[in-house]
């Protein structure tokens, strides 16, 4: 399914070099109409070379994507990434039925079979859903990014090259957002308020910018401290230590508290590897959490509703907040949408409301004593803030069920996959992807940007890394094999 590249790798990387550079200027200028070159250039790119160049290509200029919204017709998209991943899609099934090839083996891996079911239900609420064309517009959009990132990506990270390629692409287009968003925090004297639209306009919200640079951490960490594994030029790791220096700056200044706990999740679940945990142990040890809590709730709620720090541009006092739930807009805000989500499961268990069409159905489940400054009945300031509440509210409880099957799944091979491991190139690699996945995990207990192409193409697209290591990369010779579709 992938073919060898033709274009050399110098000209690759010089051409997507200069369109950063090029539309990092206009979006200065505010010409955004730049943006959409990429999309007529696409097409003449894939049927020209290859797709794994295209679905790299893809991944570079994501973080430089921007969101068009077309209110007058009532349709959203980012551009240049969406249109491309539809028209990668589409050419992908239709290549797919006309060759009729696909790597068996990755077509019938755990991971794969999960992902599988997770749509066919996705598809069988979303003819039975309340907003049949707003579910839709969600299953195709998931189906895109499972696609390219996914079921592509299964295949494009047979190469182990591409496993960093795909990191190191992304990565440094971040770094341009990065940039651009420390200079616009910068005017503003790096308030909490200029953070929520500093990376604007290439990420909507300060979330979701910290969820992205949540998933780099393990990644820059773990090339620092294993340099020499990876290359053999000396003044990389003085590079990555500045890099770290850079995403830890950010990550603090977007002022995303669930990315911060996030990626002290990561740690803690590094030290899960370390011992050897098994997946089954840390089940138990996570069940037990739950008992304690539901054990011991009244207490704990009454702990957290004796704070009163709010959330601020003030370090120590935003992360105080965190467990503020007595006067923090942002954490009562949660509570009111978690409500709503409990009282619109009540109403349709099994099926569900229809993927994608929570915050267009929870207003008139709010209750007045739970509403807030923040509060809004219009569908327009985010959506249930829980990734794993999501599925329950709109797929019911079988799409809640397959949903958490399928990240157990995931976390499962991997683990076992990184105690079988020997290589220490691919063993390493695996963690970062592991680590990076584990902040969007934890993050999303808070958030879900699942639809949101910043995070989508990482979250698929690391668990399709974990499915080539799991296939193709546990032999240590046999790295750089040719893709087979």
């Amino acid at each position: 399914m992938l073919a060898e590249p033709a274009l050399s790798k110098k000209w690759f990387y010089t051409i997507l070099l200069l369109f950063i550079s090029v539309s990092s200027w206009m979006v200065v200028r505010e010409q955004y109409w730049f943006l959409a070159v990429p999309v007529a250039l696409w097409f003449v790119y894939f049927i020209t070379f290859s797709i794994d160049r295209s679905l790299l290509f893809i991944t570079a200029v994501t973080p430089l994507s921007m969101l068009v919204d077309l209110k007058e017709v009532g349709i959203s998209f980012t551009l240049p990434t969406e249109p491309l991943l539809l028209g990668m899609m589409v050419l992908f099934y239709i290549k797919l039925l006309v060759e009729g090839r696909y790597d068996s083996r990755a077509f019938f891996h755990p991971i794969t079979l999960a992902i599988l079911v997770y749509l066919l239900w996705m598809g069988f609420t979303t003819v039975n859903s309340t907003m049949p064309l707003i579910s839709l517009k969600f299953l195709l959009s998931n189906l895109w990014f499972i696609t390219c990132f996914y079921f592509i990506g299964v295949q494009l990270f047979r190469v182990k090259e591409n496993l960093h390629r795909f990191l190191w692409l992304y990565f440094i287009s971040l770094m341009v957002v990065v940039g651009y968003s420390l200079y616009n925090h910068s005017l503003e004297g790096f308030t909490k308020q200029a953070a929520d639209w500093a990376a604007q306009p290439f990420v909507i919200n300060h979330g979701i910018y910290g969820a992205m640079l949540a998933f780099f951490m393990p990644f820059v960490v773990i090339y620092l401290l294993q340099t020499r594994l990876f290359t053999d030029k000396p003044l990389v790791s003085f590079v990555m230590l500045f890099l770290l220096l850079v995403v830890s700056t950010a990550l603090i200044l977007s002022y995303t508290r669930a990315a911060w706990v996030s990626v002290l999740a990561a740690l803690a679940f590094y030290f899960v590897l370390r011992f050897r945990i098994r997946f089954q142990t840390l089940l138990i040890l996570l069940g037990l959490v739950v008992v304690g809590f539901l054990s011991f709730q009244g207490q704990i709620m009454m702990k957290l509703e004796r704070n009163k720090t709010d959330s601020a541009t003030d370090m120590s006092k935003h992360v105080k907040s965190i467990s503020n739930i007595r006067t923090d807009a942002s954490n009562l805000e949660r509570l009111n949408r978690w409500s709503s989500a409990y009282r619109m499961f009540l109403e349709k268990p099994l099926l569900g409301w229809g993927p994608g069409t929570y915050m267009f159905k929870y207003a008139p489940f709010q209750k007045p004593k739970d509403k807030t400054i923040v509060s809004t009945n219009m569908a327009d300031i985010g959506g249930i803030h829980s990734e794993y509440l999501g599925p329950l509210v709109e797929m019911g409880v079988p799409g809640f069920l397959i949903f958490l099957t399928l990240i157990g799944v995931v976390l499962r091979r991997a683990m076992n996959l990184y105690y079988e491991l020997t290589d220490p190139y691919i063993k390493n690699t695996l963690l970062m992807v592991l680590l990076g996945l584990v902040t969007y995990l934890t993050h999303g207990f808070l958030n879900n940007y699942l639809d949101i192409d910043k995070t989508a193409i990482l979250f698929w697209g690391f668990i399709g890394m974990i499915t080539a290591i799991d296939l193709y990369h546990r032999d240590p010779d046999a790295s750089g094999l040719e893709p087979k579709a």
